[in-house]
């Protein structure tokens, strides 16, 4: 069977000046291979025109499909249309219908609609336009040469509606014939890459339709594994006995297989267990709470998260008691118990969780380097308390810490299952 490839452009000079990361691309990866495309090739080009047409010629020489986000909008940075129709040799058309929809849609919200969002109604000429169903940039379908040009706007939920509404269907139905691909993925905390790598070494080899790859993150190690075949029998044949393997190797580590997140699997279990948690914060400044409240219905099991930065705040909302710090520094083992203990009995909840830690770039000492947290659990029986040392800047100790305090959750939210 052909191999249908694909590549991806996203433009946009933000993400080479600004520090904006781009997260097109990799939705739009992941969507091609559930619908059996290869990506080949995915890049960024900033707002030139030159530098776009570099960028979509070739890919259009490559690849069957080509995904181009960005470049829609009404200002004079927008190049996208207007590169296409000069590479593809298509005039730009103004269609009456979207100008009376963006006027439309300006009129519904009181607003004038500036003469320069005129520009989003133009078109390049025998192009199907993708209605845009949350925002004022549609989009359009050119095919030129041996390719498909398939143009999205770069804000990431509009360009995702998008596509689930239009270019799949699309896609679908003008490659009836695209070979099967199934993505698995497992997603574990507390090893390193290398060590993962090390238990699945010998799982990697000899499978010509199988690709193991793994990414290692501040938050842990995700194992992604691509079957190809024929059909999607083929593949879940192919598949079965090695997904088996994966997953007994990663065993003890495995916190999700699919996407799932850390928070929405701990959320997930204290529905399932009926337990409600309450939170005290210190180092990581309440980004546990934000991950916990990220999921929706965490009303049902969060009942508060206390963020207690200074030593002040641990004894007055916390109820931690001011000797114990004197005694044994806020970043330390008893302190995080009482914090544990106390959000717990404050909250009347069946789980305390806190953190305390010193994320850098200062306050560390000889014994206490920057990078320590220790962390306390209270299930009403007794408060137990773990150390942890991480690596990275702030941002990345924070995050670390995030999801060891979560992950320790889990763990303790399974053994009681048991």
């Amino acid at each position: 069977m052909k191999t249908l490839k694909a590549e991806i452009v996203a433009t946009g000079s933000e993400f080479l000046w600004d520090g904006v990361t781009e997260t097109n691309s990799v939705y739009l990866a992941d969507r091609l291979i559930e619908l059996g495309f290869e990506p080949t090739h995915k890049g960024v080009v900033g707002d030139d025109e030159r530098m776009i047409a570099e960028a979509i010629r070739p890919a259009a020489a490559r690849a069957s499909v080509v995904l181009i986000t960005g470049g829609l909008g009404p200002t004079e940075d927008d190049l996208t249309k207007k590169v296409v129709s000069q590479i593809t040799g298509r005039r730009l058309i103004l269609q009456e219908k979207l100008l009376e929809r963006l006027r439309k849609r300006f009129a519904e919200r009181q607003m004038e609609m500036p003469a320069q969002n005129a520009r989003q109604a133009l078109m390049p000429a025998r192009s199907t336009v993708i209605p845009n169903p949350v925002g004022s940039a549609p989009g359009f379908i050119l095919h030129w040469e041996n390719s498909h040009l398939i143009c999205l706007p770069g804000v990431p939920h509009e360009m995702r509606s998008m596509f689930e509404a239009t270019v799949r269907p699309f896609l679908e139905q003008r490659f009836p014939s695209r070979r099967w691909n199934e993505l698995h993925q497992f997603r574990t905390y507390g090893l390193m890459e290398s060590v993962v790598n090390e238990r699945l070494a010998d799982l990697m080899i000899g499978h010509r339709q199988v690709r193991i790859g793994m990414t290692a993150k501040a938050a842990g190690v995700d194992v992604r594994i691509l079957g190809t075949g024929r059909s999607k029998e083929e593949v879940a044949l192919l598949l079965k006995d090695l997904l088996q393997k994966v997953e007994e190797r990663l065993a003890d580590v495995l916190y999700a297989k699919g996407p799932e997140e850390m928070e929405a699997v701990v959320g997930r279990l204290l529905k399932e267990h009926r337990r409600k948690l309450a939170v005290a914060e210190s180092c990581t400044g309440g980004l546990i709470g934000h991950r916990l409240t990220n999921v929706p219905g965490s009303s049902d099991y969060l009942d508060r998260v206390e963020v207690c930065y200074s030593n002040r705040a641990k004894v007055e909302v916390l109820g931690v008691l001011p000797e114990l710090i004197e005694a044994n520094g806020a970043v330390s083992a008893p302190v995080v118990g009482a914090m544990a203990q106390g959000v717990r009995r404050r909250a009347g909840t069946d789980f305390g969780l806190a953190v305390t830690g010193i994320a850098g770039p200062g306050g560390a000492t000889p014994e206490k380097p920057v990078g320590s947290v220790f962390f306390g659990l209270d299930d009403g029986r007794e408060a137990r308390t773990t150390f942890a040392r991480f690596s990275g800047d702030r941002a990345a100790i924070k995050l670390r810490a995030s999801q060891h305090a979560l992950d320790l959750l889990r763990r303790a939210l399974l053994d009681r299952a048991t």
